[in-house]
């Protein structure tokens, strides 16, 4: 009877997965969407629309006061640096095997912006990224081997060592928007003319890019097409196990 149950517990487990993976391609869905029915205006014209209307330019990237990226020290308006530890950890199971997997966890996420302007060939508009989707581009993403040692200090974080876990590396990884570079904004009209974050409105997105809208917008159909590929092959599994849990629990009352 255990082995029904939790064979029916796994099914509807991978049914709640199924749609936690569905609202995520909704969401992305709704990104392509939202892409879609702005029209491109001349960072010039920004200025003249109402504040709260949806907006979305094209043109290069300038700042006046760039950051310099932590690892690369690329010059950028934005950028996220992580520390990404990679470790094997034992575990035992019903049986009291010992088996083990492979794990990561975030031990550093530095994250920061700075405004900047769109540049096109009718002027220039201002652009707060902060509250952005941010689609940056990969500018490092490096693994180095650890050696065995008690602890290790990374990023200011020191991690002990032992405990049944063993740390295979660290995978140092971080991504920008570079300055003088092309991007894509679609966002809302601010109160000074400027590009920022919608308020109040759940279905207007704000979205900063490193690529072109077709690139982005291809990019986003792929995401998209693959959470469905996931969410249908968690539902399937699902049924198959509640399916078998079913089949067992029916057979166990059947036999009493």
């Amino acid at each position: 009877m255990v082995a029904a149950v939790i064979f029916l517990l796994v099914g509807v487990a991978l049914w709640v997965a199924a749609g936690v993976v569905l609202f995520f391609r909704g969401r992305t869905k709704g990104k392509a969407s939202a892409m879609a029915a702005v029209e491109t205006s001349g960072a010039a014209d920004v200025a003249s629309l109402a504040p709260g209307s949806p907006v979305e330019v094209k043109g290069t990237l300038r700042c006046e006061a760039p950051l310099e990226s932590e690892m690369a020290g690329e010059a950028c308006a934005y950028y996220s640096s992580r520390v990404i530890r990679e470790y094997i950890r034992q575990d035992r199971d019903d049986d009291n095997d010992v088996g083990s997997d492979r794990r990561s966890e975030t031990i550093s996420h530095s994250e920061r912006f700075a405004p900047f302007h769109v540049e096109d060939a009718t002027g220039r508009v201002a652009v707060d990224a902060e509250g952005a989707e941010i689609d940056a581009r990969e500018v490092m993403d490096r693994f180095e081997r650890h050696t065995d040692g008690a602890s290790v200090t990374i990023a200011g974080a020191t991690i002990n060592l032992g405990g049944g876990e063993r740390t295979i590396g660290f995978r140092y990884a971080e991504s920008v928007l570079p300055v003088d570079a092309p991007v894509y904004v679609l966002g809302a009209v601010g109160e000074d003319g400027s590009i920022g974050a919608p308020a109040g409105d759940e279905e207007k997105r704000f979205v900063v890019s490193y690529r072109s809208e077709e690139a982005l917008g291809a990019q986003i159909g792929k995401d998209a097409r693959l959470l469905g590929f996931v969410a249908a092959g968690l539902a399937v599994g699902g049924l198959v196990f509640a399916a078998v849990g079913v089949a067992g629990l029916a057979g166990i009352i059947q036999f009493t």
